[in-house]
């Protein structure tokens, strides 16, 4: 707050500091102090009325870069300078105190509005050179101004008609004071904080002084008024030096336009008091934001063009060093193994390889599990993972979800006991494991078979657990086997309970398992819960407990986005020990509303879609006949999107159906436009599709190609 630049500003209240060494801020007062004197007998030579108003008082600029930069300790030197300067021209002592008063409060009211803005005595940004133009000379030197001349007036120095004018000449001597003298000093240092200028460079400075100076003392002393006739040099000075170049050459043309308004020369010839200060004060704000607005701006764009050369010069850098790397992975990877070597030397063995666990692991966490659960049709999947707040953050709970062939899908659950690297490995040996075996052979007991052996053939140390379920939703069926896992929880709005069958020890335990399956029903709407130990396990409660808790949770259904989050938020909101797994399944209820899908225009989603629609027909009530016969007119319309809507690109199939007065209704959308046929075969699809329904429109648009069709039921 003391004046010092560039330092942000926060709200607290006003204190005036004293630095810690008492020699160099007493040695700093006296020069500020003398330093005020001295342009204060200045200024006074120019005085217009009576013998302290002047229209240029420099030390209105020497105290405020006298506050900016030394701080507002230096208040002192300025009220002293100026009560020793206003002493001999005042009416008496009581006058000369009012007026240092002014002349101390002002510049000090402008420091500290000008470090509340954000001010930077750099003057490198637009914003500080509208600040010290408006904030500090225009503004605040109204406090010298008022307090001056209703001083002048009170003593009767002056009379109550001159207050005008007098007030105008000394805000106009204070602000000239802060605009021509503040940044020429505030610029001194920057002469060796910022790049030394070249010869080259001084010599254009030179010029542009001398061409700044013979311009303003003809233009100052000519009867035209050419005044404006500076400006080019003033910008000259800003495009080329900045504020080193733009302070020297304003402060050189706010002097001569001073001298020559004191002697009421050129343009100021034959003015009033009045209207000579208006136009003296007009010109020197005018060339004072001219040059410090130029310069800041050129400054800033100086600044930007080298952090984007620097940004660029960076981008570049690092895009040779990124591709490097990419293209040297071996290399890479055996500095790494060098320096995990030199590290282990270091370090007990204990310590490097936990480090070396701790940075597989997280490596690890984000490529096991699934990104996302798939969009299956008629069939809603929601799974959620929570780590334990532990160091490694992972552990060997896992879940996946499968689509088999014929529309089955596979739900598979585990956990290997233990955390870190060895659990992360032993979870994706697993998880790859199932998904082979499964695919070879969905049913529960050969994926379990396949899954011991395995076990038992692999280096595990920890104990595997593992539920895996296969649904199938042509039956409504689920077939399961448990390997030492926690029960999976069937969630039915008139019961819900575990699911204790299929059970067998964990995995590789015994030498020799003969597993077994369970069957069990899963109506549409109802919800299959699968989690790990980690949902149930308390060190303070049973597992009996915690099951008594999830089932007590659990037992209101919904959708089972909802259900996960719920169970969650429940049971661990806290820290959590174990890691926690959970996937729910849900078959849609579809009987009594629409039908309606969207699913890509895949030849891989067809079954899906022909398993849906049946389901929808069954549970509608269709007849066998009529079901089966909507299906493959449906399923044919469906084969036409996916061969000829959307070529090599992707694209949505969007199917409805309804029930209307005794008959199926069937509307087959796509976005894309459909290929001309290649071939005779081509068009019998439609032909095919007519003949299986009452009635089929075709509907082609820009925008796509619609197929409604109609058949009416059999009467029952």
């Amino acid at each position: 707050m003391a004046g010092r630049v560039g330092a942000p500003w926060t709200s607290r209240p006003l204190r005036l500091r004293l630095p810690a060494d008492l020699g160099h801020t007493a040695a700093a007062i006296v020069l500020v102090g003398a330093a005020y004197y001295l342009g204060a007998r200045l200024g006074l030579s120019l005085s217009l009325v009576e013998r302290n108003v002047t229209p240029l008082w420099p030390p209105s600029g020497i105290a405020l870069a006298a506050f900016l930069v030394l701080g507002r300790s230096m208040w002192p030197a300025v009220a002293l300078a100026a009560l020793a300067v206003n002493l001999p021209i005042s009416a008496g002592p009581v006058p000369a105190l009012f007026t240092a008063l002014g002349n101390t409060l002002a510049p000090l009211v402008a420091a500290i509005v000008l470090e509340r803005v954000g001010f930077r005595r750099q003057l490198d940004r637009r914003r500080d050179a509208l600040a010290i133009v408006f904030l500090g000379a225009l503004a605040s030197m109204t406090i010298s101004a008022t307090v001056g001349a209703t001083t002048l007036v009170a003593s009767n120095a002056i009379t109550i008609d001159q207050l005008a004018g007098a007030w105008a000449v000394w805000w106009t001597g204070d602000a000239m004071g802060v605009l021509a003298v503040a940044p020429f000093l505030l610029c001194i240092p920057l002469f060796w904080e910022h790049e030394r200028w070249p010869a080259a460079r001084w010599f254009e400075a030179a010029v542009i002084l001398v061409l700044t100076t013979v311009l303003a003392l003809w233009t100052a002393s000519s009867g035209l008024s050419l005044l404006f006739l500076v400006l080019p040099c003033l910008g000259w000075a800003s495009w080329r030096l900045h504020l080193r170049g733009a302070a020297p050459a304003a402060l050189i043309a706010s002097l001569i336009a001073t001298w020559s308004a004191t002697h009421q020369l050129g343009p100021f010839a034959g003015e009033s008091l009045l209207g000579q200060m208006l136009t003296l004060q007009a010109f020197n704000a005018t060339i004072a934001l001219t040059s410090f607005f130029l310069a800041a701006l050129v400054t800033e764009r100086v600044q930007f063009a080298r952090a984007l050369m620097s940004a660029a010069a960076n981008l570049e850098e690092r895009v040779k060093t990124r591709t490097a790397q990419l293209t040297s992975t071996n290399d890479r990877l055996r500095r790494e193994i060098h320096q995990r070597y030199e590290t282990e030397q270091q370090l007990t063995l204990e310590e490097a390889r936990a480090r070396r666990e701790h940075q597989i692991a997280e490596t690890l966490q984000h490529s096991l599990l699934p990104d996302r659960m798939p969009d299956i049709p008629g069939v809603a999947v929601a799974a959620r993972y929570v780590p334990a707040t532990a160091d490694l953050h992972l552990g060997g709970d896992w879940y996946d979800v499968i689509q088999l062939r014929g529309g089955l899908i596979g739900l598979v659950i585990g956990d290997v006991a233990g955390h870190g690297l060895q659990a992360a490995a032993a979870m994706a040996q697993l998880r790859m494991a199932v998904r082979a075996y499964a695919v070879h052979d969905p049913s529960p007991v050969a994926v379990m078979n396949g899954l011991h052996e395995l076990v038992r053939e692999l280096p595990m140390a920890e104990m595997v657990t593992l539920l895996y379920v296969l649904y199938d939703p042509d039956t409504g069926t689920i077939r399961f086997t448990n390997a030492g896992h926690p029960p999976a929880l069937l969630i039915d709005d008139s019961h819900t309970r575990y699911l204790d069958g299929g059970l067998a020890p964990p995995l590789g335990v015994l030498a020799h398992q003969d597993y077994a399956e369970a069957t069990q029903a899963l109506r549409p709407g109802a919800t299959l819960l699968l989690y790990t130990d980690g949902l149930v396990e308390e060190r303070t409660l049973s597992i009996q407990d915690g099951l008594d808790r999830l089932l007590a949770e659990a037992s209101a259904n919904g959708q089972v986005d909802a259900l996960c989050d719920r169970v969650l938020s429940t049971l661990r909101d806290g820290e959590v020990a174990d890691d926690i797994a959970l996937i729910a399944l849900q078959p849609l209820v579809l009987a009594g509303a629409p039908l309606s899908l969207d699913v890509p225009a895949d030849a891989r989603m067809l079954f899906h879609v022909r398993h849906v629609l049946g389901r929808w027909l069954r549970e509608s009530g269709v007849g066998a006949r009529d079901a089966g016969e909507l299906a493959i007119a449906c399923g044919e319309a469906c084969s036409n999107v996916v061969r000829h809507a959307y070529g090599a690109s992707p694209g949505n199939l969007h199917l409805e159906g309804r029930l209307v007065d005794g008959a199926v209704e069937l509307t087959v959308r796509d976005h894309g436009q459909w290929r001309n046929p290649t071939n005779r075969s081509g068009g019998l699809g439609l032909t095919l599709i007519r003949g299986l329904t009452d009635s089929t429109d075709v509907d082609t648009t820009p925008e796509g190609t619609t197929i409604h069709m109609r058949r009416n039921l059999d009467e029952p």
